[in-house]
């Protein structure tokens, strides 16, 4: 995935505010995306309007490649449907987006090459999650407290996920599911320095890979999730590299049932092809592998309070130091 095309440039004026849509329109050029949407939130007004909120009725009436630019907080469940391509949803560092019904997701994005970025974003049965086919970059928010996943990423579908911060799910932070894959920490393989996410108290995984997936994870923080810092299962696979792991609650890094892992490289000082280093130990052991699984790379300095390396069950460990 060319991870450019889910940027996308703010233009031009249309205004939405409350229940009423008013564009200002203008002739463009070829060359002029589609112009961008204001969206004020007022808590305890004008909420849900036959059950759309003011964000939801935007989204709704954008043209495909859309900037919509949002103040205040939105009390409402949101998706993006397939057809609407290229919209950016943009809260500015400032502005929410809560969920009204903990069994939908705070944001489900269906559409391909869409922008989430700078928002608090909380409850939900997932924070926001792209599935069937859809593309998306979630960039510059703080995401939590959802009854699922964080950030979900399923169904041949594909993520780009940097500077977020991703806490107190009650399933992984990140999930990727389904033959998907995503890229943590970065936005393309040209970066010379991380984007990194910090993904920190949920109550699973930090980082979850499986049933056929791929993930290339790098330059974050993972600490104090309940279960594994990262756990690549199920014929998936993942690469890992200049991460901090720490304190979490089984091992640092799982890797099982026919899956396979590349911590950074066996040479090079790279975001990219540095180990990964654990400061505080995590609760089992730096790395677990099991159940025909294999490990290669460098082990750095991942660690927990059983040891370093955990080899079982048919796992094929190719680490060095």
């Amino acid at each position: 995935m060319h991870a450019r095309r889910l940027i996308w440039s703010l233009m031009a004026a249309a205004l939405l505010s409350g229940s009423a849509v008013v564009v200002t329109s203008e002739r463009q050029s070829a060359e002029a995306p589609a112009p961008a949407a204001h969206v004020k939130c007022v808590q305890g007004a004008d909420a849900e309007l036959s059950g759309r909120g003011p964000l939801q009725r935007a989204i709704d009436t954008s043209l495909p490649g859309t900037s919509i630019l949002v103040s205040g907080t939105c009390l409402e469940n949101v998706t993006i449907p397939i057809g609407k391509d290229g919209l950016t949803l943009d809260g500015g560092g400032t502005a929410g987006i809560s969920a009204t019904d903990p069994a939908r997701s705070v944001v489900l994005i269906r559409a391909q090459d869409i922008t989430v970025r700078g928002f608090t974003i909380t409850g939900g049965f997932g924070g926001v999650v792209i599935t069937q086919g859809g593309r998306g970059l979630i960039d510059g928010n703080i995401i939590r407290d959802s009854t699922s996943y964080g950030v979900g990423a399923s169904q041949l579908s594909a993520a780009v996920i940097v500077n977020n911060t991703i806490q107190n799910h009650q399933q992984a932070g990140i999930g990727v599911a389904e033959t998907s894959y995503a890229f943590i920490g970065f936005v393309q393989a040209s970066d010379t320095v991380a984007s990194p996410n910090i993904i920190s108290g949920n109550r699973a995984q930090g980082i979850a890979v499986f049933r056929g997936s791929y993930a290339r994870i790098v330059g974050n923080e993972i600490h104090n999730n309940g279960a594994n810092g990262v756990n690549v299962r199920e014929s998936s696979s993942a690469q890992i590299s200049d991460n901090l792991v720490n304190a979490n609650g089984g091992n640092g890094i799982l890797v099982a049932q026919g899956s396979g892992v590349l911590l950074g490289a066996d040479t090079g000082t790279s975001v990219f092809t540095r180990p990964n280093r654990t400061t505080t130990n995590n609760a089992q052991f730096g790395i677990r592998c099991q159940v025909a699984a294999h490990a290669d790379g460098r082990l750095g300095t991942l660690n927990g309070n059983s040891g370093p390396t955990n080899y079982i069950e048919g796992c094929v460990p190719s680490l060095i130091p």
